[in-house]
């Protein structure tokens, strides 16, 4: 069976959340597809300190915290899929630290060829910069990207329009994994 995790960055239950969760719900119309969405608001997961040398050595990161429960959903997934607002042009905090903490897993090159995919959302600008920001991590971790999308939403709450643009990256999504 295919696993999709969906990491959503935003603090809030609200356009981003609404985003990703439309496809993710759209890859799961898929047959012998299992997904699952988790909200990094609602997770305790600290800075990473810098030491590097820990993760490099033993690829386990040493601050206990809300992340040793998504390492094993990480390195189970097949298909990553992680949704921002953009905060000053870029991925929201709680994307960065949680990027940040994946630094053992790229030393154990635990998501190599794993398949990524990208969702940002901005008010009025900063979403490429963001979606560059999540290419870059897959790239590092030498994942195959799918792609993502990009939504200017300006003073208004998504709508079906964006939603349908989320639901078309989750389908494309679902075909790639045939």
């Amino acid at each position: 069976m295919v696993k999709v995790l969906a990491i959503v960055g935003s603090p809030r239950k609200e356009n981003t959340y609404k985003l990703v969760e439309a496809v993710v719900e759209a890859v799961a119309k898929k047959k012998n597809v299992e997904t699952e969405l988790v909200h990094l608001a609602e997770f305790d997961i600290k800075h990473c300190s810098g030491c590097s040398e820990i993760c490099e050595k033993t690829g386990e990161c040493n601050i206990k915290d809300d992340m040793q429960k998504l390492y094993p959903k990480l390195k189970k997934a097949d298909v990553l899929v992680i949704g921002t607002p953009t905060y000053y042009w870029n991925i929201t905090g709680l994307v960065k630290d949680f990027i940040d903490r994946t630094n053992p897993l790229y030393h154990t090159e635990s998501l190599k060829g794993k398949m990524g995919a990208a969702v940002a959302v901005a008010e009025e600008d900063g979403q490429e910069l963001a979606l560059s920001a999540i290419s870059s991590f897959f790239e590092l971790q030498n994942m195959k990207q799918l792609g993502g999308i990009a939504i200017v939403r300006g003073d208004k709450s998504v709508g079906e329009k964006e939603l349908k643009m989320a639901r078309a990256l989750g389908e494309m999504i679902a075909n790639k994994l045939t």
